[in-house]
């Protein structure tokens, strides 16, 4: 199965989660690294909880939109010779 740009996005992110406090250990002073540690890890956090509740919704609605736009005025615009599915239906098979 694929992957959208946003779903790829959010898959680095939750890694980036994971090793930004090990990226932030060169900070001598223990408060101030675990305080940088601790914003950073929020703020990741916060970004991928956006993606989960607002922009993966969007860009599902996006590529649904233009998957049936791709059929305009009873032309299908896609090439590869597959049978035409309803959008919803080609999205849940792709992604």
């Amino acid at each position: 199965m694929k992957q959208t740009a946003m779903q790829d996005l959010r898959e680095d992110l939750q890694l980036t989660v994971e090793t930004a406090k090990d990226a932030l250990l060169e900070i001598e002073n223990q408060e101030i690294r675990e305080a940088c540690q601790e914003v950073v890890r929020l703020t990741l956090n916060n970004i991928i909880k956006r993606i989960d509740e607002e922009l993966l919704k969007m860009e599902k609605q996006q590529i649904i939109d233009a998957y049936r736009k791709g059929k305009v005025n009873g032309i299908d615009s896609r090439l590869d010779g597959e049978p035409n599915i309803p959008a919803q239906d080609y999205y849940n098979e792709t992604f």
